[in-house]
């Protein structure tokens, strides 16, 4: 009877267990991408991918790269393997950051394109990357980034810079890179922030297990959540493998001037369709 008994209880783990699996081919399926919209609907996301200055139309055209130093990725197809790991676990940033370079006003010219003074960006190590470029872009805007940096972490971020004054209308969110995180949980910190701001959302390019997981739940809440716009860097970083650091996650300075360009360009495409009170 008792074996009889365990007989039965692993059929049913076996399959729960195969039920898991399913639910894990479906997170790691290939990411959906937003094609691009004319206009931002109240409930509808538009993407913007490609060169800078350009209007969700992916390019084949890289930043220059005689500004940068000698030692990019060779190409996207050379990333190291993934590591494992489920996408619903803590994760921890796994890969080798290189060390904070600071990167002269001057290195790579950038005129503003436009008044950052009503935006504030929460990211990791690659908003700090194109931190240099989107204050030179978009003078006046707030740059919270900080290394190793995960989704779970930003709530008392948020708190902070409101107490501060610092949490202005348009806000970018890029935080794909340490670790997988869920719908609500990129929900919650939307809400947190509150429902009178438009947002970026910034997906993410990295070698790492997680990243299709997290692009879909990016993508997918790009879409859904109001005032909304989805900047596609898994797709843009395609175009200039020579422009990151050996890890395949950092920006050269070349590659974060067309980052934080892509960037800009997004939110400059949110005032517009989403602009204050008022105006």
């Amino acid at each position: 009877m008792r074996k009889t008994l365990l007989a039965v209880v692993g059929v049913i783990a076996l399959g729960v267990v195969g039920v898991d699996v399913a639910g894990l081919a479906g997170a790691f399926g290939y990411p959906k991408y937003d094609a691009g919209a004319a206009s931002i609907p109240s409930s509808t996301a538009a993407s913007t991918t490609g060169t800078p200055g350009s209007s969700g139309t992916p390019s084949s055209s890289a930043p220059p790269s005689s500004s940068v130093p000698s030692s990019p990725a060779s190409s996207s197809s050379s990333r190291p393997s993934q590591s494992s790991g489920h996408p619903g676990s803590p994760a921890t940033s796994v890969f080798s950051i290189p060390p904070a370079i600071p990167v002269p006003p001057g290195a790579i010219p950038t005129a503003p394109i436009g008044n950052g003074a009503d935006v504030t960006t929460i990211g990791d190590s690659v908003m700090v990357d194109a931190q240099p470029y989107l204050e030179q872009l978009l003078p006046g805007i707030v740059v919270d980034g900080k290394v190793s940096r995960q989704l779970l972490q930003t709530p008392p971020v948020v708190s902070q810079l409101k107490a501060a004054g610092q949490m202005h209308r348009y806000v970018v969110i890029e935080l794909g890179t340490n670790g997988p995180f869920t719908a609500s949980q990129l929900k919650s910190l939307m809400h947190q922030i509150g429902p009178q701001h438009g947002f970026v959302l910034v997906n993410t390019s990295d070698p790492l297990s997680w990243e299709q997981a997290a692009n879909q739940v990016i993508d997918d809440v790009a879409a859904s959540y109001p005032h909304t716009v989805l900047v596609n860097w898994y797709q843009a970083a395609q175009a200039i493998p020579q422009d990151f650091y050996s890890d395949h996650v950092h920006l050269m300075p070349a590659g974060a001037k067309y980052y934080a360009t892509l960037i800009a360009k997004a939110v400059l495409k949110l005032q517009k369709e989403y602009p204050p009170p008022g105006h």
